[in-house]
Order: structure tokens, then C-alpha cells, then sequence
């Protein structure tokens, strides 16, 4: 899951990396207290050249977003119907996409080809439709954890470059694989990969940007997610031989590898790994690219002060996931957390499988089902930002389970089948909202030395979640049971996530808390935001003042007390 980095644990100072020039710097230099973000202001801050970077990662994103969906494609199933034979029955007797009974052969009608129509995933095989979905979502869950590993121990630059050369494989490889068992191997290594990648890159898009502007920075590199799923639209309308599709949304990745020779390592990496001489080297060409002059001395100075403190917070206590249940609030929170995450992705994934279950054409559906994530992306940042995580995030939630929910009053006639399409509509926006949401939250609950080990619980919730999305789908092609049935039971979680998310705190105006102490002691704020006032601007920039509610200026409703 999406994790800062930007203090990860390593050996000591004694490890291989030369540091005498660094020691004696800073031996001739009177001590502070220095953060990696003063080194990035000195250079620059977020200038023309981490600017650059940032775009790179973004790009990166987008083979992510043709891989990620291209599993609506191959596992829909084009019109099918019985073949006459004098053995078993007659065609007619039996409709079209319906299972008969006795029937030994299907003819597939459809305009397009699929994994389902080639290897017959209809009537008794369709489970295993489901598994070819699942088979992707599953390697999701894999890649997180084997990547992650990857990006602490060698780099965010090699887990990303690393990432997209499997990816291009794996789905080459999945394009032209022979036989079913093959194929779901490969989309397992797909979907690890695309995780890999997935966790780099928007490490490596944090770790260029300060603290202030990471929560942007990460927002931003995600909406590119939305790219990648509108190119694959176009692609998938303009090619309908599944092999095709799933070559056009895999070779491109490797014109991404050409530029390892330009994109260089993180370098609070670099810091974080002792490896002080090449930080120091890319600091100033930092400094270089953006037009700053900077003392080297300094620099070096500084460079080794981040490195002291990086190795003073690394000998206390080391905390794991047991604590997360330790004490009683953040006990709670991640409980609540944890549901929320799963319920978000399994919503957000069985509505973009579910599109072939809506009325209308499939590419279109799937294509406005893809375009509303951008105005909802806009609106989630900017309710983010005016009133607060809590209520956007449950209000978004709770209107989208309840238009899930509406299908069931809307009556099955083919009249009405836009209604049901539009209800669809709604609860795609909403739960967009509310993954991004869910995102900057879960972050800001949990104190600073279990922050990541929080959030990649949380994540692992939400692979579970996305792994079960196409068997609940596969309900709608079940005999006797109504289509509609994933949609109420989307609804039915997302009311209750939403519903359950009134017990999480408040965090905008809150400070962040860095240790369990703190965050079991601090009163928890439950008012309701009508409105943040932008507050006066700081004169220092350095400054580690934690903005209150006050000091935003920030207007109330009807405002509870606090717990």
C-alpha cells in the first residue's frame, strides 16, 4: 500500500558507504535538528527537476491502468446458444445465453472474442471465469508484500523498473498462453507486478515532494490510474480479438525500461541506506537542474544530520501489528479501517466487472463508468479539503450503498434498464471518492511508528476484498437468482462501511500523533466541518507547527462535543 518511505529501517552508520567526509563535516559544525524535507528546500524544493521525475512516475501509472481493468474484457462472455444436435435437443428449445440441459456444445455469437469464449467458461465452467479475474486480483495481493521488500531493500528505482519489466512479460506472455491453467499462472505475475509497481512509484512521487505537499503529490499520481483505464476503453472498443487487446496494453511497458539510464534513485533512499556520497551527488544536481546554488559543505553538513537522527529514531522500540489491537482506540480504528478498505475495494472492482450485466453496450457502459472517475477524483479533493475526512467520506459511502440499494425498486422491465445503469453510475462515483478518501485517512489515524504497518494491514483487507468482486458478480449468471443481486449487495456493504465510519474520528484539523501514547490520550474530534477558511500564511517554512482548528479559521455546524 501506498507508504511514505522516507524512514525506513537500515543497518548503522558503520555499513560499507565511505562517511569520513560526512563525519568530519559534521564534527566542524555546530548540531541541529535537521529533517530530510530542509534538504529538499535547499535544493530546491519541487523544482523543474523533481518536477520531471514526478512525470515520469505518473506515466508509469498508465500501463498499470490498462492492466488493471483489461479483465472486464477478457472475461466477458459474447452471446451464446445451444448447438442443434440429433443426439441431444434442439436448438430453439433453448434461449439465447441460457444453459440447457443435455446440451454438449455452445456456439458463441458475439462481435468479440474472449478468454470465456475460447476456452467455453460458460454453464458448468463458470467459476472458472471467475478465477481468471481473481487469478490477477490475487497477485495484487502478493506483489504488495514481495515488492515492498524489494523497494526497502534495493531501491525504489529498481522495484519500479523491475515491476514494469514483469508486467510487460507476464501479460505478453498471458496474450499468447495455450492452455487456461497457463494463463491465470501469468495473470497472477501480472497482477503482483502491477502492485510492485504500483507502491514504487507512488513511494518514489511521496519521496520527492515535502511534507506539506505529499498528500497532493499522491492524490495526483493516482488520478493517471484514470488514463490508463480510458486508453484501454478506446483499445478494447477498437480491438475485439481478446489476444490483441491483451498485447496492445502490454508491449508499450517496455519502451518505459529505456529510461533507466535517466531516472535516478530516491534520495531519502539513499540517506535511509547510509549511501550519503551518492544523496549528496544527487542533491546537487537537484540543486543544479533547479538553478539553486548550493554549498557543498553544507549540503554535507545537513546530509549527515538527517542520517543521525534517521539512526536515533531506528534504535527505539520497534512496533509491529500486534500493536495495532493493543489499545483500545486504535483497536478500534483499524478494525473499522480494515472493513473499509475491503468494502471499498470489493465495490470498487464489482462494479467495473459488472458492467457487462448493465443494459446498453458494454464498451460505452464501461467507458462512462471510466470518465466519471475524473470529475469525482475533483470532488473528492476539494470536500477533503473544505470539510474534513469523516463526513465526505461516510456521506459519499452512504449515497452510493443506497443507489446500489434503489435496484431493487426499479422494476426489470427493458424501459427502466437505463435507471439501473445509472444507479450503477452513482455508486461508481462514490466509491472513487471514497478510495482516494480512504487513502489520506487511514494515514492520519494511526501515530507516525505504526502508520505504514496500519495501512498495509489495511491494504491487505482491501486484495481480499478485490479477490471475492468476480464471484460476486458471477451471482448475476446464476439460475433463478435476479442480475440485480450484486448491485444490492454492493449497496448493502457500502451502507453499512458508511454507517460504521461515523465512529472514526475526525483527523484534518487534528495534529498527527507519533506515538500509541499519544494517540490513545488526545481527545478525538467528532464535529462536523461546514467549511475550512484558509488561514494565515507562515513566515517560516521550516516551521513544525501543527495547524489547528483554530488557526485555519475554520467554521462549525452543529458541532458535537469532543470524546
Amino acid at each position: 500500500m501506498e507508504t511514505t518511505g522516507d524512514k525506513k529501517n537500515s543497518s548503522s552508520l558503520d555499513k560499507s558507504c565511505d562517511t569520513n567526509d560526512f563525519q568530519a563535516d559534521a564534527n566542524s559544525s555546530s548540531k541541529e535538528n535537521y529533517e530530510f524535507d530542509d534538504l529538499l528546500r535547499l535544493v530546491g524544493g519541487f523544482g523543474r527537476y523533481p518536477m520531471l521525475l514526478y512525470a515520469f512516475m505518473c506515466l508509469m501509472t498508465v500501463p498499470i491502468g490498462l492492466q488493471q481493468l483489461v479483465l472486464v474484457f477478457y472475461g466477458a462472455s459474447p452471446p451464446f446458444q445451444c448447438v442443434a444436435s440429433s443426439t441431444t435437443m434442439n436448438s430453439s428449445n433453448c434461449e439465447i445465453d441460457k444453459c440447457c440441459a443435455n446440451c454438449t456444445e455452445y456456439e458463441f455469437k458475439g462481435k468479440y472474442t474472449s478468454a470465456v469464449s475460447e476456452w467455453g467458461l460458460i454453464c458448468d465452467k463458470n467459476h472458472l471465469k471467475a478465477l481468471t479475474q481473481a487469478a490477477y486480483l490475487a497477485g495484487l495481493l502478493v506483489g504488495s508484500y514481495a515488492f515492498s521488500s524489494i523497494s526497502d531493500h534495493l531501491g525504489r528505482r529498481v522495484a519500479v523498473f523491475l515491476s514494469i519489466a514483469i508486467l510487460a512479460v507476464c501479460g505478453t506472455v498471458s496474450a499468447v498462453a495455450d492452455c487456461l491453467s497457463l494463463f491465470a499462472l501469468f495473470r497472477v505475475g501480472a497482477g503482483a507486478a502491477a502492485a510492485g509497481c504500483l507502491l514504487s512509484r507512488f513511494v518514489y512521487c511521496m519521496e520527492l515532494s515535502v511534507t506539506s505537499n505529499r498528500t497532493a503529490a499522491g492524490f495526483v499520481s493516482n488520478i493517471f490510474m484514470t488514463v490508463g483505464y480510458a486508453i484501454l476503453a478506446l483499445l478494447a472498443y477498437l480491438m475485439r480479438d481478446w489476444r490483441h487487446l491483451m498485447l496492445a496494453v502490454s508491449v508499450p511497458g517496455v519502451l518505459l525500461l529505456l529510461f533507466w539510464w535517466w531516472i535516478p534513485e530516491s534520495p531519502r533512499w539513499l540517506v535511509a541506506h547510509n549511501r550519503l556520497d551518492e544523496a549528496h551527488g544527487l542533491l546537487m544536481k537537484y540543486a543544479t537542474k533547479n538553478g539553486v546554488s548550493v554549498d557543498p559543505k553544507q549540503l554535507r553538513h545537513m546530509i549527515s544530520e538527517v542520517r543521525k537522527a534517521d539512526v536515533r529514531k531506528n534504535d527505539t522500540r520497534k512496533y509491529g501489528t500486534c500493536d495495532l489491537v493493543r489499545t483500545p482506540k486504535l483497536r478500534k480504528r483499524i478494525i473499522i479501517c480494515c472493513f473499509n478498505w475491503f468494502v471499498n475495494a470489493l465495490v470498487y472492482f464489482g462494479l467495473s466487472l459488472n458492467v457487462k450485466n448493465l443494459a446498453g453496450d458494454m464498451y460505452l457502459n464501461f467507458f462512462m463508468l471510466i470518465i466519471i472517475e475524473l470529475p469525482s477524483a475533483l470532488l473528492a479533493w476539494f470536500c477533503l479539503q473544505r470539510f474534513g475526512r469523516r463526513i465526505p467520506y461516510c456521506a459519499f459511502m452512504l449515497i452510493g450503498g443506497v443507489a446500489g440499494m434503489l435496484v431493487l425498486a426499479v422494476p426489470s422491465k427493458a424501459e427502466y434498464q437505463a435507471v439501473i445503469t445509472t444507479l450503477a453510475m452513482i455508486g461508481k462515483f462514490c466509491i472513487l471518492s471514497t478510495f482516494l478518501t480512504i487513502y489520506v485517512f487511514t494515514a492520519e489515524l494511526f501515530p507516525t511508528v505504526i502508520r505504514n504497518t496500519a495501512v498495509g494491514v489495511s491494504s491487505m483487507m482491501a486484495r481480499i476484498g478485490a479477490i471475492l468482486a468476480p464471484y460476486i458478480v458471477l451471482l448475476a449468471d446464476l439460475p433463478n437468482l435476479n442480475k440485480k443481486l450484486p448491485l444490492v449487495i454492493f449497496g448493502i456493504l457500502g451502507v453499512t462501511a458508511g454507517i460504521v465510519g461515523l465512529w472514526l474520528p475526525e483527523t484534518l484539523f487534528s495534529p498527527m500523533p507519533q506515538t500509541v501514547e499519544q494517540a490513545e490520550a488526545w481527545p478525538e474530534d467528532y464535529k462536523i466541518y461546514c467549511c475550512k477558511q484558509p488561514g494565515p500564511k507562515k513566515s517560516n517554512a521550516g516551521s513544525k507547527k501543527v495547524n489547528t482548528g483554530e488557526e485555519e479559521g475554520q467554521k462549525l455546524c452543529d458541532v458535537e462535543s469532543q470524546v
